[in-house]
């Protein structure tokens, strides 16, 4: 499971685990992806969100069923959402690994200037402190998770190329 704000770099690390062949691209399940794939580009993910995250939840299901790995790309920051994804992962009796995207408000902002799909600065500030709040390394490991990775990035000077060489999957 990835975890950060939004413009942390999640999906761009997704899709380079996909590039570098530890992933299958059907292995990783986005909560984004979804939301285009059901409602188009334009979706009120107020509206949808419930409808895009139980077909993620299918999505996840199908996979661990098959006994497959999954990488669930989405923010991820509050813990209902965790504590939703490590009850589906419990029932197939799979361990749940958190990949931690704790980048600092300034490179979230800066990144988020670089994406196709901005957000406005006070929506990732606003992601960022419940980040902050809600998802130290701490925290996630008192929850159901089997480990908990923090995911290096530009405020290290390591690109998602680089991050991904760090991790292995199964």
């Amino acid at each position: 499971m990835l975890a950060g704000s939004p413009a942390a770099g999640k999906s761009t690390f997704a899709a380079e685990l996909v590039r570098q062949g530890k992933v299958d691209a059907a292995g990783v399940v986005s909560s984004d992806d979804i939301a285009v794939q059901m409602f188009g580009p334009a979706v009120d993910r107020e509206v949808a969100d419930p409808q895009i995250f139980a077909e993620r939840d299918r999505r996840v299901a199908e996979r661990l069923g098959a006994g497959l790995s999954v990488v669930v790309d989405a923010t991820n920051v509050l813990p209902q959402a965790r504590v939703r994804l490590a009850a589906i992962a419990g029932r197939f009796g799979c361990p749940v690994v958190v990949l931690r995207f704790a980048q600092p408000p300034s490179v979230l902002i800066a990144q988020n200037a670089e994406r196709d799909k901005r957000l406005p600065v006070e929506q990732v500030r606003d992601y960022a402190a419940l980040m902050a709040a809600h998802a130290t390394v701490e925290q996630l490991r008192a929850e159901d998770v089997w480990a908990v990775h923090d995911v290096p990035g530009r405020d290290q000077q390591v690109t998602p190329a680089q991050a991904v060489a760090r991790f292995y999957f199964d």
